[in-house]
């Protein structure tokens, strides 16, 4: 079951709630200052909770990436709805309030990078297990 869930799904669970929760708010939360960290060259890395968001995000990209390359049903169902992810992260994207911005853009690239990656890889991978099955015969 935990292995056919898109963990992206997760990022856009995390966006839509801070999103929802902090409605009334004149400043979006995720241009809201999260952290400051000096730099060695005398700058100071300001990071918002937008930039957390989408570090937080490519983590699950990442993770999701090294989860494509197993084969079998549970892997055919996460693609399936990583499709799905994308397909609703688009939509919110287009035509929901507080989702049009750069911070989400990127999620929604992320997103369709999950389920193209995923669809090649697998391809690949069956292809290369089909010629394997094939030479053992």
């Amino acid at each position: 079951m935990l292995q056919s869930f898109p963990l992206l799904a997760l990022s856009l669970l995390i966006y839509a709630a801070f999103t929802f929760l902090s409605g009334g708010n004149p400043q979006p939360w995720y241009d809201a200052p999260s952290v400051n960290i000096p730099m060695n060259s005398g700058d100071i890395w300001h990071l918002t909770m937008g930039h957390l968001f989408i570090g937080f995000s490519f983590v699950m990209l990442f993770v999701e990436l090294l989860r494509s390359t197993r084969s079998g049903r549970a892997s055919v169902m996460n693609h399936g709805l990583s499709v799905l992810v994308f397909i609703g992260a688009l939509l919110m994207f287009t035509t929901v309030k507080g989702y049009g911005n750069s911070i989400f853009f990127l999620f929604v690239a992320m997103t369709f990078t999950d389920f193209m990656v995923g669809f090649i890889i697998t391809t690949a991978t069956s292809r290369r297990d089909i010629a394997i099955g094939r030479t053992s015969e």
